[in-house]
């Protein structure tokens, strides 16, 4: 038997919940930010980071911190970030029945 709607949609909802917010190391120091969007759309959901053109320096890991401030999952980067511009950092997840 199929997963059903309700229960795909309870187990996105529960995922949404469950991410509370984002980090980034910045020139080797953690920083918190906000959850800028975060959208579901059919089987897929995402969370986005974003840091505005304030935020300069060597970027080496984005993180999704959980609603215990765990980390829920992590990206390692080397991205030198310039204040000419904002970084949209994306964390894409599929859940489905395989």
């Amino acid at each position: 038997m199929a997963i059903t709607t309700t229960g795909h949609s309870k187990m996105k909802n529960f995922l949404k919940g469950l991410v509370k917010e984002g980090q980034y190391t910045l020139n080797g120091t953690k920083y918190k930010t906000p959850l800028y969007k975060v959208d579901l759309t059919g089987d897929v959901i995402k969370f986005y980071l974003y840091l505005d053109d304030k935020v300069t320096g060597n970027i080496t890991r984005f993180e999704l911190l959980d609603i215990d401030g765990q980390t829920f999952d992590d990206t390692p980067d080397s991205i030198d970030k310039k204040g000419i511009s904002g970084l949209l950092v994306e964390f894409h997840y599929t859940l489905r029945k395989v």
